[in-house]
């Protein structure tokens, strides 16, 4: 064999050895935080616990680490059929947590979950959609904090009470859906002053008046990369007279299947069952259970979260966020942009990386591994 070509698959070797090493290196407040949580809720927990398994956390289905330092930034469960209270001061042992997804579940006591979460002070991504039915939303006396959050995501919840004053805090909010819940009362004036906000849905509930037109919330220019909505219920842009006006528009979506939702958006075109685009355009999505946000997607298979833009999954059960990624397989965690995967139970993220086989933990760019 030509040494050149010995070379090359000595370092692909060695490439693929390198971040499982990595992945073994779980922190064990990390490790502790997550068997803690797993520990105490039931039915769907159960095959969580058993996934679970070992000390090598960065690996475990729906868990994201830094590749850098083996921390936990991200945790990834939507409908997983959870069960019960999040459990005591678990997750708050999450340091670095930047990311939780637990919606589509049935977790009871948000407000003991929102007085633990805010000890995440790094947590900029909070979806706990369609949980603790009909339970009182927290005031002002009970929570504080959450001063990182970008997105919040309470919806579908039957949540009694107000809009909190809590929510005030939030000043780098972009996204805010608190739609399909009992709330009552007048829209705050607040909510005018959330400087970076571009997406607010407070449909289906009992408020009162109009959001207030300041002259600086609900602009469109500031949100993040991925983040771009129109033709909602309750979305509110800044018009070019720098006014706030209501899209009551129906978007033109195609849905087929059942149990079919498009929360937001416009021109997806949805088939199969159980599905949810929550908020983009342009999204083809087939099979069941997807969870889609963002643009330009095409999503088909079953049990995939997909966010940011232009990504195209298949298979089942995966996890996608960036732009511009090609993921086929099962169990493959993929961020970044215009990576290439498939397989099973990768863990994939920086950009331009190609990817196939199991099992592989890489990090970085411009990378082929098999």
């Amino acid at each position: 064999m030509n040494p050149m070509v010995k070379c090359c698959l000595l370092l692909l070797f060695l490439a693929g050895l390198l971040p499982e090493a990595r992945a073994t290196s779980c922190h064990p407040d990390d490790l502790h935080a997550l068997r803690g949580f797993a520990g105490n809720l039931s039915r769907g927990a159960v095959l969580l616990r058993a996934a679970w398994s070992g000390a090598m956390c960065c690996g475990w289905d729906g868990v994201g680490c830094d590749g850098a330092n083996g921390r936990v930034t991200s945790l990834r469960l939507p409908g997983r059929g959870l069960v019960g209270p999040i459990p005591g001061a678990s997750l708050a042992g999450l340091a670095r947590l930047e990311e939780l997804d637990l919606g589509y579940n049935s977790l009871h006591n948000i407000s003991g979950a929102l007085t633990m979460l805010r000890g995440c002070q790094n947590l900029t991504t909070l979806i706990l959609t369609k949980n603790f039915g009909g339970e009182e939303l927290p005031d002002d006396g009970i929570i504080a904090g959450f001063k990182s959050l970008v997105v919040l995501d309470l919806g579908d919840c039957a949540l009694k009470g107000r809009v909190p004053e809590w929510l005030s805090q939030c000043k780098n909010m972009e996204v805010l859906d608190l739609s399909r819940n009992q709330l009552v009362g007048t829209i705050p004036s607040w909510i005018g002053r959330l400087d970076h906000l571009c997406y607010l849905d407070l449909s289906n509930n009992t408020l009162a008046g109009e959001v207030p037109k300041s002259s600086k919330g609900l602009n469109t220019s500031g949100c993040s990369p991925g983040i771009s909505f129109t033709n909602m219920s309750l979305y509110l842009k800044r018009s070019g007279r720098s006014t706030l006006h209501r899209q009551l528009k129906h978007a033109p979506n195609v849905i087929a299947g059942t149990n079919n939702v498009v929360r937001s958006g416009s021109n997806n075109v949805v088939a199969g069952n159980d599905n949810t685009i929550i908020i983009g355009n342009n999204n083809a999505v087939s099979g069941s259970y997807q969870v889609v946000y963002g643009n330009n997607h095409v999503v088909t298979g079953d049990n995939h979260v997909v966010s940011g833009s232009n990504h195209a999954a298949s298979g089942s059960h995966h996890v996608v966020i960036g732009k511009h990624n090609i993921v086929s397989g099962t169990h493959n965690d993929v961020g970044g942009s215009k990576n290439i995967v498939s397989g099973s139970n990768n863990v994939v993220s920086g950009s331009h990386n190609t990817v196939s086989g199991k099992n592989h933990f890489v990090t970085g760019h411009n990378k082929v591994v098999t």
